[in-house]
């Protein structure tokens, strides 16, 4: 640690860096032994790296505000097809009252006993999709099996059709890559031209095709969550939640639901390589990947952290944080927090409070879709273990993370196994 002429700084920190994706425990881990709140210069925002501090920040969204997240603007002629509220009215982005009401309007949807009855439904698209490549021997693990499962799950839920399902997945990466820190004295991130044009005339396809998907199920209602948006009524019986922040919410709900659960399950996948012991014992007794899901997450939470804006001077960590700065509140550094998780660099399922990870956020920001995506994990990996039982990360393969703050993303997972014709 060393100091600039007015703020802590960390030497070496980079959250684009493929080291730092890859592994960021090292450097979390050297931040909260010397350093626990600091700014990162760069992108002029403020990292808090320690499970209390983060738990207090969450809390407080009146001095730490979620409209923290903007984007990459689209070019000048993509504009009139963008809304100006892209990002404000994604939950992500919202503080109460308006967070509070909007999130009412779709929890139902998300209660446990709600999501049980998704649980069937898991299972037959795993076995689809395992019925599709198991007597290869082979496959991208993340290609083949985690996001279209993910992918198919959400989309059920959502109502949207899943003749587009090639789309929701570009559209996912596109509105994750767009995404970035809300600073305007700072280039939060690099971008080619023709790559951010690539991206949003993507986006303004997507757009249209939320748009028009809401307006039908306004006409014609189904028994999804879409069609539940556009029913929940105020208090003077009007529509709670506008239907232009409807479609912005599915594209957010399509976008998390796709992504963060597919990569759990391929980070899964890996820890369970890296520690054969615990790796046999999870594949002679099924029943604790439960626990598998939870150890995961402490370790290796799919979105590393969400911004925050301060409304004024804050003290956090023994740090003196100004008015109107941009926060990044490390959720991942909760999970390695020796004061809560001992051991922490350690991935073990027998964990006893593994499940207090911050890995879903903490507060009112706590994701939605936790239920859903814990089920979801579990459910393929036992069919996964069932039909595969040698199910492993192909050795020697270098994985690589795209440069995103808002999740961990693995594009490409090489799996390999023993087909059923050479048992």
């Amino acid at each position: 640690m060393s100091n600039s002429a007015t703020h802590p700084v960390l030497e070496g920190f980079d959250p684009f860096s493929q080291e730092f994706l890859s592994d960021p425990v090292p450097i979390i881990k050297r931040a909260q032994q010397t350093q626990p709140v600091f700014y990162h210069e760069p992108l002029r925002m403020w990292v808090v790296t320690k499970y209390d501090d983060i738990c207090r920040a969450a809390r407080d969204w009146e001095t730490f505000s979620s409209k923290a997240t903007g984007f990459v603007p689209p070019p000048a002629d993509l504009k009139d097809k963008i809304p100006d509220d892209f990002v404000a009215d994604h939950f992500i982005s919202q503080d109460p009252p308006q967070h509070t009401a909007d999130r009412s309007a779709v929890a139902r949807q998300f209660l446990p006993r709600e999501l049980q009855k998704q649980e069937g439904n898991i299972r037959d698209i795993a076995n689809m999709l395992i019925d599709g490549f198991i007597d290869k021997g082979s496959c991208d693990f993340m290609q083949d099996f985690c996001y279209p499962l993910s992918l198919n799950v959400i989309m059920g839920l959502i109502g949207v059709p899943k003749e587009r399902q090639e789309d929701y997945r570009i559209w996912t990466e596109d509105f994750f890559s767009v995404l970035t820190p809300k600073n305007k004295d700072a280039v939060t991130k690099p971008m080619s031209e023709e790559e951010r044009r690539e991206r949003w005339t993507r986006l303004a396809e997507g757009q249209k095709f939320f748009e028009d998907f809401v307006a039908d199920r306004a006409k014609c209602p189904m028994g999804d969550l879409t069609s539940q948006m556009l029913q929940v009524k105020d208090a003077s019986g009007n529509q709670s939640m506008p239907t232009h922040s409807i479609v912005r919410k599915i594209h957010e709900l399509v976008a998390a639901g796709n992504d963060t659960t597919a990569n759990l399950m391929g980070l899964m996948l890996i820890h369970m390589a890296e520690n054969p012991q615990q790796d046999a014992e999870i594949r002679a007794n099924p029943d604790l990947l439960a626990k598998v899901v939870e150890e995961t997450l402490r370790l290796r939470g799919t979105s590393p952290g969400l911004f925050r804006l301060t409304t004024k001077d804050v003290e956090l960590g023994g740090t003196m944080i100004p008015k109107d700065s941009l926060v990044w509140l490390l959720f991942i550094g909760g999970g390695v927090d020796e004061t809560h998780f001992p051991n922490s660099e350690v991935w073990d399922i027998h964990r006893p409070n593994a499940d207090k990870h911050l890995a879903f956020g903490h507060g009112r920001h706590s994701c939605l879709g936790n239920p859903l995506a814990r089920l979801e994990a579990r459910v393929a990996f036992e069919e996964l273990l069932k039909r595969m039982p040698d199910i492993r990360v192909t050795p020697g393969q270098k994985v690589e993370y795209l440069p995103v703050m808002t999740v961990t993303t693995i594009n490409h997972l090489q799996a390999e196994w023993t087909p059923p014709a050479k048992r």
